[in-house]
């Protein structure tokens, strides 16, 4: 299975250095910043992680409180690659897999991007993404919990943490970092048993 994590960047992000609610990603567009993936085999053993930084397209302005949050700055998107291009990359590294699960609402974002850069949807996106945040509450994992674990929302990032998983160690990720949510949400899929379902 692959689990997948996109930072973006709202076109209605506040600007200065507080944060706003979440955007709603059906119906607003949201520059992907950076794409994290990480993919299990059938056990649940970690094969590999992808981790890409994506040039601006539409959106250059990064607020501070974004910029803190996920440590993207606006000359680190710079040197990164073009939407196009990393998806692309993505896509190579998903292969044949066919289970891809997101936190949330990741499908939308991409669908959002896909549409800026005028280019069709990957064979493999067709179908929305399963979505793992739904599926929570009926495993029992609360905000409470979450909120105990020193995090203020459901979040992919602190969900480990909350199951008490210890991630395979690896360089150079941290919270809000695509990569490092992409395998908090691969391990934490598993954990719960939530692989082969079909939501």
């Amino acid at each position: 299975m692959i689990a997948i994590d996109h930072e973006y960047l709202s076109e209605s992000a506040p600007l200065g250095d507080t944060p706003g609610d979440r955007p709603d990603v059906q119906n607003v567009y949201c520059e992907i910043m950076q794409i994290g993936a990480c993919k299990l085999d059938a056990n649940g053993v970690e094969m590999g992680t992808f981790n890409v930084t994506v040039r601006s397209h539409k959106l250059q302005h990064i607020p501070l409180w974004l910029s803190r949050m996920t440590g993207m700055s606006e000359e680190k998107r710079a040197m990164g690659l073009s939407y196009p291009e990393a998806l692309q990359q993505l896509i190579e590294f998903i292969g044949d897999d066919r289970e891809i699960w997101t936190f949330s609402g990741d499908w939308w974002v991409v669908e959002g991007n896909v549409k800026a850069h005028q280019i069709p949807m990957p064979a493999q996106f067709q179908q929305p993404f399963q979505r793992a945040k739904p599926l929570l509450a009926d495993k029992g994992v609360t905000l409470e919990q979450f909120k105990q674990a020193g995090f203020n929302e459901v979040c992919s990032g602190g969900l480990y943490k909350v199951l008490g998983i210890t991630l395979p160690a690896i360089e150079g990720v941290g919270a809000h970092d695509a990569a490092h949510d992409a395998r908090s949400l691969a391990h934490s899929v598993f954990h719960l048993g939530l692989t082969g379902h079909n939501s």
